[in-house]
Formats: C-alpha cells, sequence, structure tokens
C-alpha cells in the first residue's frame, strides 16, 4: 500500500515534466509502471542493483536525451547522484556482472567499484575472492593503492610488486585472464562438438583428437581456479587439489571435463551421439551461460566423479616391458649362475600360500630374531670347489 501511495504522489509530481516533455499518455503509462518497479525496488541484493541500473537505461532511451535524471528525481524521489551510481553500476561493471552477483556484492559496494577501472575491479574481485567479503572500505583501499602505485611506480611490472598490494595485484591477473582462458576453451569444445552433431556418422577417434586435450586443458584450469590445494591425507608429502563439493553441478562439470579427457572413458559409437546431445552440450552451454541464473541440465552429470585425492598415482614414464626388452628372466638369471658352479638349478617361481595375519610376525618381533650373520646361499653349498689353474699351465 505505501508503495502504491509512494506511486501516485511522484506521479503527480511529475505531471509538469510530462507536461513540458509532450509525454503521450501511452508512453506516460509505461514511464509510470516503469517508475512503480523502481521505487520498490529494495535494492538489497547484488542483483536488484544492476536490474535497477539497466530499468533506469532503458527508460533514457524512451525520454528526450539528458532528461531522464529529471524524471527518475521527480517521478521516484531518487537523488541524481543516486541515479548516476545506479546507472554507472550497470553500464562499468557489467562484464563483471555474473561473477559480482556469485560474490554476493552488496549495492552501497557496487556504487563504489562504478568508479574504479577495470584494472581496480579485477583486483577487488580477487580480494573478494580470497577474503570472502568485499566491502566498501576495501574498494577505497584498492582505488587508493592503485593511484599511488600509478604514480610513484609507473612502470613496475606487477609481478614485481611486494606485499599484500602485489600479491592482491597478481590475483587479479589470474581471476581475469585465467577465466577467459577456460571459457574459450569451453567455446572451442562446443565449437567441435556442433561441427560433428549435424554428421550422419560420427567418427569417434577424429573427434577425440580435436577436443580430449582441449578438456585435459580447461579441467586442469577449473581446478586452478576454483580448487584449493591441501595435503594427501595418506602421504603428506604429496600436495593435491580438494576436490569440488561431491555431488555440486561444478563437480558434475569438473567430473565430465575429465571424461572427456580421454576417449577410452567415452561411451561406446551407439550411445557417442546422445551423450554429446543431452549430457556434453547442455552442461558445457551451462558454463558458458551469461544469463543470471541459468538451469542446469538434468543429465547424468551429478553422477560425474573425478578420481579422489585419497588415490596416490604415480606416473611412470612408458617404455617396454623387461622382458621385451631382451631382459632375462629371473629363472634364466638363477640357472645360469648356478651352472657356472656346474650346477643344475630348479626355480620355483610359484607364489607362496597366503598365511594369517596371525602367522605375521610384529615389528619388534622381526627385529628381535634379526640374524645378522650373512647366510651362504644354499647352492653354493653343493658347488664343489676346484683347483685353481696352475700357474705354469
Amino acid at each position: 500500500m505505501k508503495i502504491i501511495n509512494k506511486s501516485s504522489a511522484f506521479a503527480s509530481a511529475a505531471r509538469p515534466f510530462y507536461e513540458e516533455h509532450a509525454i503521450g499518455d501511452d508512453l506516460k503509462m509505461r514511464l509510470e509502471d516503469e517508475a512503480k518497479l523502481l521505487i520498490g525496488a529494495q535494492r538489497r541484493s547484488t542483483e536488484e542493483a544492476f536490474e535497477s541500473g539497466e530499468r533506469l537505461d532503458r527508460v533514457a532511451l524512451l525520454l528526450p536525451e539528458g532528461t531522464v535524471e529529471k524524471w527518475a528525481v521527480e517521478c521516484c524521489g531518487y537523488t541524481s547522484r543516486h541515479i548516476r551510481t545506479m546507472r554507472a553500476v550497470a553500464r562499468n561493471l557489467n562484464a563483471y556482472k555474473q561473477i559480482l552477483v556469485d560474490l554476493a556484492v552488496g549495492p552501497t559496494v557496487l556504487g563504489k567499484l562504478s568508479a574504479a577501472t577495470p584494472e581496480q575491479v579485477e583486483q577487488a574481485i580477487g580480494f573478494a575472492g580470497m577474503h570472502g567479503r568485499l566491502r566498501v572500505q576495501d574498494v577505497t583501499a584498492i582505488i587508493a593503492g592503485s593511484k599511488s602505485d600509478v604514480d610513484e611506480n609507473p612502470d613496475r611490472d606487477p609481478y614485481d610488486l611486494g606485499g599484500l598490494d602485489g600479491l592482491k595485484a597478481i590475483i587479479a591477473i589470474k581471476v581475469r585472464d585465467g577465466l577467459k582462458s577456460f571459457v574459450a576453451h569451453i567455446e572451442e569444445i562446443l565449437t567441435h562438438v556442433a561441427d560433428a552433431l549435424p554428421k550422419n556418422n560420427i567418427v569417434k577417434k577424429t573427434l577425440a583428437q580435436q577436443i580430449a586435450l582441449t578438456a585435459r586443458l580447461a579441467h586442469r584450469e577449473l581446478e586452478s581456479l576454483a580448487e584449493f590445494v591441501t595435503p594427501n591425507p595418506r602421504a603428506a608429502y604429496v600436495i593435491d587439489a580438494t576436490r569440488l563439493p561431491a555431488g555440486s553441478r561444478w563437480a558434475a562439470v569438473s567430473g565430465l571435463l575429465y571424461k572427456m579427457g580421454s576417449d577410452t572413458s567415452w561411451p561406446d559409437k551407439a550411445e557417442l551421439r546422445t551423450w554429446l546431445k543431452t549430457e556434453v552440450v547442455p552442461t558445457l552451454e551451462w558454463v558458458t551461460s551469461k544469463k543470471p541464473l541459468p538451469t542446469f541440465p538434468n543429465a547424468k552429470t551429478s553422477n560425474l566423479a573425478v578420481p579422489t585425492a585419497e588415490a596416490l598415482v604415480v606416473e611412470t614414464p612408458e617404455g617396454p616391458a623387461p622382458e621385451a626388452a631382451g631382459a632375462p628372466s629371473i629363472e634364466d638369471a638363477v640357472t645360469s649362475m648356478a651352472a657356472a658352479f656346474g650346477i643344475v638349478a630348479t626355480v620355483d617361481l610359484s607364489m607362496p600360500e597366503k598365511k594369517g595375519e596371525e602367522s605375521i610376525p610384529t615389528l619388534t618381533e622381526a627385529l628381535a630374531k634379526t640374524d645378522k650373520r650373512v647366510q651362504r646361499p644354499a647352492f653354493l653349498a653343493k658347488a664343489k670347489p676346484t683347483s685353481p689353474p696352475s700357474a705354469t699351465a
């Protein structure tokens, strides 16, 4: 009721404005509808702050040039400064809208940030990502610090700047350039899939050659942008990336990219087209969507999982197996060694029978029974010593 009363009061106050600029009844009704939305907007969320600025920009297209500010003052009760700030938020921060919404940056902070340069905005985003919040005083300090850097060190490389300010600067670069690179790789994958789908016969090997390595790279980029690091719970000297929350949508994206990194994990040819259409394309389009809250596809991606950090994987260089490389087997090596002493050796390489856990000695017991004396191999005891060759022979 209060909003309706306010709207009526402001509409009456704006009558001289409509008469002065010869605003027709149809346009007047449309403007008053927009005014009601602006008056009723609470601006308590990041999304609403952007919507108010965007609405004012739309109204500006309906009015004579340069009159939107006067209209909003008379018809909505805003101050001129308030109107300029809302429009600046929508215009200057539009490129960063989604990430600012995700970080839940408050409307007041957005107003302060709207006066910053792109570099300062990116630095502020990096700060918010590191600390989990962004306040007006933080933005003020970033802007002031940037101006100081420009004045005192105009040619300094950000990678040479020390302290927290230097760290914030390179984090901002990482967020800016890393995000662009990740999105570009996802779009590259989507392009290859879009080219393959219209074909009657999708060649799995060819498509995998086009996108598998890009998918691996995008998977690692997502890890770098969104995951922390932690010691492996089974081997503290191994540092692993933490996983995105199990069952979350971004964990599903990570799992899909991991799966796409090798054609051995792709579906069979009969199911390949369905997988690409119903899972790959919708999920990756969700990643690159510019809509405020895109709908996640109802695919099986939630069941995808990347190997957990607990599994300790050691990569070894590929090479021929010992037998393939020409190395003798254990049996051949022992037999030839025994033959040098005139002994025919029989080697049994069968696996010993497993024993119960009770028969396995503890470490203390094993150490207590240790015989330090070197035992002579049994087959050497059977060898008959031969006389050394005569020096005169």
